[in-house]
């Protein structure tokens, strides 16, 4: 009787069975085609299929969202970078994004954009909100005007405070060029066929200390660190005493033309890995000039006498520095840290730096209208880990600002108000 009663069953019930088939053929073929989806899909593509820096926010907070970083590390010191104008400060810049990346670190971002109200002082103020569940900000290293008291309220000690100098005829002659356009000093002369010389034949025609404005027109590294760059140098001046206290201040002061020694340095301070400290150029313009003529050296170094005595002083500190580094170990290390530069270069890029007219959209830093600024496209073979290495380290400042911010408040930056 049971031999009857099976096929009956199985009959009486046939439409489920039916549906439950379907499904599991349905199911079967799902798993097929998204595998198949997964093994097909490029890592360029699948991670940074981006043409706007909204998109590029969104889609690099995907794979390294909140709480996802690969160390997840919060032992170390806390870290203040001053980033100063045209130094190689966005390089840095871009070394310790990746590292507050990796280890998870909390950053104090501007409020509004991607600047602390720059030419401001400083102020506790400017500071986005403290993300929930934070106990304290790890991190800052955005454009700012130096006040070192508001700065310690937002970020606490332990802490170490590093900035960068750069030779001052190199820095006002780049800051001349890539904010012609901007600063009020400079706009005049925008359209001029000789403008930096014209400029210095009688820079007070143009130049209005009272205008905060004019910041960057006269002693540009001065103004960044909160001095007075528009008084005049004299024998009763209290240019010492302030000199002393950025020392104070900073445990490390670096150097644009000694770069690496610099990074070398810095690693001692922040506890980090050599291979850490990897990088490429960043934010470098495209130079058609000829040198800076000796007679324009001369009005540039009259001109920003107080960035003169601050490169010279912090250059003396920083090669005391080096020497208690030790110069073999300096020398053995340099040779093994340029060795990894050069293989990062060889792994991640496509060629030399190129123009903004032949890059990734995703890559493109900003365009200041007075310079052509540089960047990197990428090797086409790179494996889904290697890209998202490589792409971080070739990451213009605006897109990294914008995607770690995202990644710590699940929300677009704000922009600056209108009014």
């Amino acid at each position: 009787m049971h031999c009857f009663w099976l096929p009956f069953a199985i009959w009486r019930h046939r439409a489920w069975l039916v549906a439950l088939l379907l499904l599991l053929l349905l199911l079967l073929l799902f798993g097929h085609l998204t595998r198949h989806e997964r093994l097909q899909t490029n890592p360029r593509e699948k991670l940074f299929r981006l043409h706007r820096k909204t998109a590029l926010t969104h889609s690099l907070a995907k794979p390294w969202g909140p709480g996802k970083a690969r160390v997840g590390k919060q032992g170390g010191p806390n870290i203040v970078f001053l980033k100063t104008h045209k130094t190689g400060s966005s390089t840095v810049q871009n070394i310790l994004f990746r590292a507050g990346e990796r280890r998870n670190l909390t950053v104090a971002f501007p409020r509004y954009s991607y600047q602390f109200a720059y030419p401001e002082r400083f102020s506790r103020d400017f500071v986005e909100d403290l993300p929930l569940r934070a106990a304290r900000f790890n991190l800052l290293c955005s454009h700012m005007r130096l006040d070192a008291g508001e700065v310690q309220a937002v970020v606490p000690p332990p802490s170490v405070f590093l900035t960068i100098l750069r030779d001052p005829v190199q820095t006002f002659e780049s800051v001349f060029h890539y904010y012609r356009n901007i600063v009020p000093a400079f706009q005049p002369l925008a359209n001029h066929s000789r403008p930096l010389l014209t400029f210095l034949e009688a820079p007070d025609q143009y130049y209005d200390a009272r205008d905060t404005s004019n910041g960057l027109a006269r002693n540009p590294m001065t103004f960044d660190l909160g001095l007075n760059a528009s008084q005049e140098a004299g024998p009763g001046s209290r240019w010492a005493s302030e000199l002393q206290r950025l020392n104070w201040t900073f445990q490390l002061v670096m150097i644009a033309e000694h770069f690496d020694e610099s990074l070398l340095l810095a690693r001692e301070l922040l506890g980090m890995g050599m291979e850490e400290l990897v990088y490429v150029r960043l934010n470098v313009r495209h130079k058609e000039e000829e040198p800076v003529a000796k007679e324009l050296v001369e009005k540039i170094q009259a001109w920003n006498w107080f960035d003169v005595q601050l490169y010279r002083f912090f250059q003396s500190i920083f090669w005391r520095k080096v020497e208690h580094y030790g110069y073999a170990r300096m020398k053995q290390d340099l040779a093994t840290f340029r060795a990894l530069l050069q293989e990062a270069a060889g792994k991640c890029l496509a060629g030399e730096p190129v123009g903004p007219e032949i890059m990734a959209d995703e890559l493109r830093p900003w365009q200041p209208g007075s310079v052509t600024i540089l960047g990197y496209n990428l090797r086409k073979n790179l494996t889904s880990g290697q890209y998202g290495d490589c792409f971080r380290m070739v990451l213009p400042e605006l897109q990294y600002h914008a995607y770690l911010y995202y990644r710590q408040y699940g929300r677009d930056m704000r922009p600056l108000p209108t009014a």
